[in-house]
């Protein structure tokens, strides 16, 4: 008899976890916060690069101008790592409550799962909430050297197939995919020089050790007049070098992305979806952030939640094809 109280109670402590389980469900109050009252307690940023980049400046600016609208503070934590993948995985996983958001560039989403397993679906585990800039880079020689153009550096590559050399910040990111369309449309067969970043691209251009390069911090050189600049990767010309044309105007039509934007988890409610997608809109609008962009040398590149989603998802599949017949994709 007493054993058979025992299971009765055991047996009751159970339904009653799976009925409170249930209300839950039904009730915000008895689970998860009314999104009405969103956000009562601060949000964490994700940012998926180091400190002092493109990624965690301008991130650390919308988290401030989106806490002044959201009435919450918009804490920015850094998980760098594996070219992204380490900061976009913390997104995917994290509670899709509208406290963990993050800031995600193309390589994560884009490119790195076409090149090795990664722990999250590109197209499954995101709410995408916008993009904001377009990450616009130089291709550049030296100031003195004997090219004055991209046209005359590739004629030389042609006559003399792997004696030139070049340089991206990382290999198979998306400077190196964009320069080998260009040189496999051209048929021609150049070296890639592996580095550590872009400060190390400069550094090797500027002693002579490379014979081009591009990276993120090239325009700064190019303003400089340390280096020349010949095209930029990008949809339109740079407003800060309006002299330099585009890969597109040059005949490449290629398709290497660089952007970045904001993101969530997957089933993120829509209500918070929206304040969200408000707030930090309105932090993009901000005149002291387009400033920043133009600083970063970033182009301004505004689109929605839905736009967002269907640039990642057309580029995660061109990302895949481009990679297949360059042989790059595992």
């Amino acid at each position: 008899m007493i054993e058979q109280k025992g299971k009765f109670n055991i047996t009751w402590t159970v339904l009653s976890l799976l009925i409170v389980a249930s209300l839950a469900l039904v009730h915000p109050s008895l689970g998860a916060e009314d999104p009405a009252k969103f956000p009562s307690k601060p949000i964490t940023l994700i940012v998926q690069f180091a400190a002092g980049g493109v990624a965690d400046l301008t991130g650390r600016k919308l988290a401030d101008l989106g806490s002044k609208v959201l009435g919450q503070p918009v804490v920015v934590v850094s998980k760098a790592g594996g070219g992204g993948v380490i900061g976009a995985n913390a997104v995917a996983k994290a509670e899709p409550d509208g406290y963990t958001i993050g800031v995600i560039s193309w390589s994560a989403p884009v490119v790195i799962p076409h090149l090795r397993p990664v722990p999250y679906n590109t197209k499954e585990d995101f709410t995408w909430i916008m993009l904001y800039a377009d990450l616009s880079q130089i291709f550049c020689f030296q100031t003195e050297s004997r090219w004055k153009t991209l046209k005359e550096f590739i004629e030389e590559a042609r006559k003399n197939p792997g004696k030139l050399n070049y340089a991206t910040p990382s290999p198979l990111g998306g400077q190196h995919i964009l320069m080998e369309q260009v040189f496999a449309i051209e048929k021609v067969k150049l070296n890639h020089v592996p580095v550590g970043g872009g400060a190390e691209v400069v550094t090797k251009l500027l002693g002579g050790h490379i014979d081009a390069g591009i990276a993120a911090e090239m325009p700064t050189q190019v303003r400089a007049g340390r280096v020349r600049g010949l095209a930029v990767q990008g949809e339109k010309r740079m407003e800060q070098f309006p002299d330099i044309p585009t890969f597109f105007e040059l005949g490449y039509k290629v398709e290497a992305p660089l952007w970045i934007g904001l993101c969530a988890p997957k089933g993120l409610d829509p209500q918070i979806h929206k304040k969200l997608y408000d707030a930090f809109k309105k932090a993009y609008e901000d005149p002291s952030f387009k400033e920043l962009l133009s600083t970063l040398y970033c182009t301004p590149n505004f689109k929605d939640s839905e736009s967002f989603k269907s640039l990642v998802f057309k580029d995660f599949d061109a990302q895949g094809r481009v990679l297949k017949e360059l042989g790059l994709a595992k």
